[in-house]
């Protein structure tokens, strides 16, 4: 057996993982750089973004980061040129870049928090699977994982315009799948449940009280990590799923089931 393959899986890969700042989106860097992938990390801000390209490489990995606003269709082109340009080719891709708005009744929205939600979370990912899938097809393979959420299954009060866009990630995960799947290219969706992030203490519960409310409500009793996560993402992205496409893998402790 080949001990550095067993151990490091993905090693010749290039992977690209946006909203890499922090949470989940760090955690999936660090995750595939420790099984072999060469990761180029993407958010809107580079002090984070030059702490965990060191943070990969203290561990022995490698990495290079990349200022980039999904919401933008042509930092996507040059994000993906970059990496192609850095490391002639890509393997994996992880959309996780997304924000969730302003959390309100349906009655409430208005085209503003809209776009504020549908830019980043729909055409983010949109335009960053467009121009990911390129390369991919013309290599005849890769990986593309799309954060959706389990809000991109289930509904929640007040959250309408948040749960309408990762609705949209899942179906053009699934539509995508269908017409690149043959070519050689998958495409998933990783829909967590209640993570132990910033993005879900700054914005969809940021109350202690509600906190704990919810994790009772969940079979597990608790609030996974990112680092749970990221070994999803790095499943999605390896040999061990060569079968799995449009699929959208719900990891929320039993939260929609109960």
């Amino acid at each position: 057996m080949n001990t550095s393959t067993t151990q490091r899986p993905l090693a010749g890969r290039i992977a690209l993982v946006t909203g890499a700042s922090s949470g989940i989106g760090r955690a999936s860097a660090i995750e595939l750089a420790r099984r072999g992938a060469k990761v180029v990390v993407a958010a809107r801000r580079q002090p984070e973004l030059d702490q965990l390209v060191k943070d990969i490489a203290d561990a022995g990995g490698e990495a290079r980061a990349f200022v980039a606003d999904v919401a933008k269709e042509d930092d996507i082109r040059k994000l993906v040129d970059f990496t192609v340009a850095t490391y002639g080719r890509l393997d994996i891709a992880f959309n996780n870049a997304g924000t969730e708005g302003v959390f309100a009744p349906l009655v409430e929205q208005n085209a503003e928090r809209f776009d504020m939600v549908f830019e980043p979370n729909v055409r983010g990912v949109l335009n960053s699977m467009k121009y990911e899938a390129e390369v991919m097809l013309r290599q005849g393979s890769g990986s593309i994982i799309n954060n959706a959420s389990m809000g991109g299954l289930i509904g929640f009060e007040n959250a309408s315009v948040y749960i309408a866009s990762k609705h949209a990630v899942v179906g053009m995960t699934k539509t995508a799948s269908i017409e690149w799947f043959r070519k050689g290219v998958r495409v998933n969706a990783l829909c967590p449940g209640l993570i132990e992030t910033p993005f879900h203490h700054r914005g969809i519960w940021p109350s202690a009280d509600v906190q704990q409310a919810f994790a009772a409500g969940t079979p597990a009793g608790r609030w996974g990590s990112a680092e749970e996560m990221a070994t999803i993402v790095a499943f999605l992205a390896s040999d061990d799923s060569t079968y799995v496409s449009g699929h959208a893998l719900v990891a929320d402790g039993g939260y929609s089931i109960a």
